[in-house]
Parts: C-alpha cells; sequence; structure tokens
C-alpha cells in the first residue's frame, strides 16, 4: 500500500467556506475509485487553538498499489484541483500499516507527525516502534492509524484518526491537526 497527499497552504484572509463547500460537492466523486482504499478530505484553518495553524487543504489517500495512483493523477477530478490550486508537490509513502480503514469515515479530526529518520537508524526497529506506537494511539480511542515511511526523504508519517478533537492531543512537535470533511471509501 501508498499513501500519497498534496497540500494547498491558502492566504490567513482565504474564506475556507469555499474548502467545505467543495469538500461536500465532490467528495462523494472518489467513493469507489479504483484501488483506492480511502482519501480523506482534510482541511484546516488559521484559528489560533492550534500551535501553527494554517488555511490549508490536504487531502491524505492510501492506495492499494500505484495503478490508482498513477489513474487518479490523470484523471479529470485531478486536472481541476491543479485547474484551481495549481499543481502541487506530491508526497508518497511506502505504508508499514493501516489499522482501523472501516472506520474512517466515522473520523473527525486527525493528527499527523512527520519526523526525520536519522543515518544509521534500523528502519526494522523503527517499523516496531511505529506498530507499538498504533496499537497505544487505538487503545486510546484512535479509529484509525496510518505510519510509514519516505526513503526518498528518510521521515516517517503517522496519521492518526479520532472521533472528535477532545479525545486526544498529540504533544509531538510536529503534529499537525485537521478536520476531515468527508472519507472517500472503497466498494
Amino acid at each position: 500500500m501508498l499513501a500519497m497527499q498534496y497540500r494547498f497552504t491558502l492566504p490567513a484572509d482565504y474564506d475556507m467556506a469555499i474548502i467545505r463547500q467543495r469538500i461536500h460537492e465532490r467528495g462523494h466523486l472518489l467513493d469507489g475509485f479504483p484501488h483506492l482504499e480511502w482519501k480523506a478530505y482534510l482541511w484546516s484553518q488559521k484559528d489560533g487553538r492550534h500551535p501553527g495553524s494554517v488555511n490549508a487543504y490536504a487531502p491524505l489517500y492510501l492506495w492499494q498499489d500505484n495503478a490508482g495512483i498513477n489513474q487518479f493523477l490523470a484523471s479529470p477530478g485531478f486536472r481541476a484541483v491543479c485547474e484551481d490550486f495549481g499543481r502541487p508537490q506530491i508526497d508518497i509513502w511506502s505504508v508499514w500499516e493501516c489499522t482501523g480503514n472501516q472506520a474512517m469515515p466515522a473520523a473527525a479530526v486527525c493528527y499527523q507527525q512527520t519526523q526525520a529518520i536519522a543515518p544509521g537508524t534500523s528502519l526494522a526497529a523503527l517499523r516496531q516502534q511505529e506498530h507499538e506506537q498504533a496499537a497505544r494511539l487505538l487503545q486510546q480511542g484512535a479509529l484509525s492509524v496510518l505510519s510509514a515511511y519516505d526513503p526518498q526523504q528518510w521521515r516517517t508519517l503517522r496519521m492518526s484518526a479520532w472521533p472528535n478533537e477532545q479525545e486526544f492531543m498529540p504533544q509531538q512537535i510536529h503534529s499537525e491537526c485537521y478536520q476531515i470533511g468527508y472519507v472517500a471509501m472503497k466498494r
């Protein structure tokens, strides 16, 4: 499996209702997309409640394989995103594990942490640590946890999805909080 994400950072005075409306009107169009496990339509708003929060649209995808990525990036839907916001840099991550896929539609918020992988770090040990962290997050009430790594930039990604914001507030420095506007699912 592969995780894919792009992010558009929007001006501080951008009306985020436009993004929420876009998600409402178009989110369902990816339900059943070939090779897609799920797509979480993530957005954040500069609100002062979350340190470093910005206006952003940052959808996160979980693909079964790269055939789905290729088909999506050549689709009219992605072309429309590029026409509206510009062509984004796309991050692609090799997935170590993703638990709770079927629970994703019930999630309202997610937290993402990225961390550099130091030279000499054992990937096997790091993968085991991520597995143990995922188990702890699920025990604390997370609905879904995804852990992955990017061997090009040598960094990890952890996403935990929650039913609401009060359930969990991560203390990690590199944590980003996103609202989940919709989750498109495989059929």
